[in-house]
């Protein structure tokens, strides 16, 4: 793995992102019934080629390699070098990679199937439509691109006050970061420029808290979002984005609450498509 200095990450607070993406990922397995791959990919396939596009710690590639071959290649690439383990594991490795820049020779016409989750607002200084461009660029010939990012409306009436105001919030961040709030409901037909095919997009939801019913599936989805509100509150602050200060207001508390006793909904699109043969 390389030593290289990790660049500034987009939240403020990143020393327990590790933790938050671990109990992230325990959360969307459990709601998903264990799915990680929504695109037609033969996991069956010798040799299969998978790289994991802002891996951390490589909880994603650890889960997978329970569903493919012994033979296949796992490449987990991160712009956040801290976040990765320090050495590689049974067929998997780890590189520092960022998206917003063209994959690396090595990377480049490699791979499959490309897994990318909530990686897109990283990318704001080059905009989502180069980001996936670079994405595209890894995959081999009949090779898939899953992209899963956040579906942020805040007018949704099957939700409660808090779980609005939170979306409200990366809402704002994203406007104020010059990528746009909506722009995950528009990468199918980012897809579709970067010269992919047979392009889908669908919208997955993700009970929370009450829910959930079992208190361990609970905890798991409230607790990201109980170490994330904060810094994503500090870093709109920070840069201005337009929010009433009442959406701010106690928000990280107020989540909670109403997670744990009403429950919730988190809403993500999941969108796939593939490069011509």
């Amino acid at each position: 793995m390389s030593t290289e200095v990790d660049p500034q990450y987009l939240l403020k607070e990143s020393n327990r992102e590790v933790e938050r993406l671990q109990k992230q990922h325990a959360w969307f397995q459990r709601c998903l019934n264990n799915q990680i791959v929504f695109a037609p990919v033969d996991l069956n396939k010798d040799g299969l080629k998978v790289l994991d596009v802002g891996c951390a710690d490589g909880i994603l590639l650890r889960d997978l390699q329970k569903q493919v071959t012994p033979s296949s290649r796992l490449v987990g690439v991160d712009i956040m070098n801290s976040f990765m383990p320090p050495s590689p594991q049974v067929n998997i490795t780890y590189q520092v990679y960022d998206v917003c820049e063209p994959p690396s020779r090595e990377l480049s016409e490699s791979f499959d199937f490309t897994h990318v989750r909530y990686v897109l607002p990283g990318c704001a200084k080059v905009g989502h439509q180069k980001a996936v461009d670079n994405l595209a660029a890894t995959l081999a010939p009949g090779g898939w691109l899953q992209v899963q990012e956040m579906d942020l409306d805040y007018n949704r009436s099957e939700v409660g006050q808090a779980t609005n105001d939170a979306n409200r919030v990366f809402s704002g961040l994203f406007d104020q970061i010059g990528l746009g709030a909506r722009f995950p409901s528009k990468l199918d037909k980012a897809f579709e420029a970067a010269g992919l095919v047979n392009v889908s997009i669908q919208n997955v939801e993700f009970p929370m808290g009450k829910r959930l019913g079992d208190d361990k599936a609970a905890q798991d989805s409230w607790e990201p979002f109980a170490l994330t509100i904060p810094s994503v509150v500090e870093t709109a602050k920070s840069l201005g984005a337009d929010i009433p200060d009442s959406v701010y207001d106690n928000l990280a508390e107020r989540f909670e609450k109403e997670v744990k006793e009403q429950g919730s909904l988190w809403r993500s699109f999941i969108i796939i498509g593939q490069k011509p043969e």
